[in-house]
């Protein structure tokens, strides 16, 4: 049996980064863009990896954003562990650009 993915999201205006866990990332996003006035994307998917999610959280912690739910600020990024950061796709993460 499958576990949860993990999955990295970012706000195209604020750059805000979520880093969550679900059996249906693209649902997720979803669910997400609908409480969201900005664009959200999916800048990493990571299938079977979802058990991470609560070590990221903590590694990141210092960069936690004072909203609701677990939002990162953009600068967490180069904070993530090598393995995770090397699959960023650089050209999405140009959240500037809109």
């Amino acid at each position: 049996m499958r576990g949860k993915d993990l999955y990295i999201i970012q706000s195209n205006v604020t750059g805000a980064i979520k880093i969550g866990r679900s059996k249906d990332v693209h649902k997720r996003l979803k669910q997400l863009q609908t409480g969201s006035p900005h664009r959200l994307k999916i800048l990493i998917h990571v299938p079977d990896k979802g058990h991470l999610e609560s070590t990221l959280h903590n590694r990141l912690r210092d960069h936690q954003l004072k909203m609701t739910g677990e939002w990162f600020s953009p600068d967490c990024l180069p904070d993530f562990p090598d393995w995770l950061y090397e699959m960023l796709d650089l050209e999405k993460y140009e959240w500037w650009k809109g």
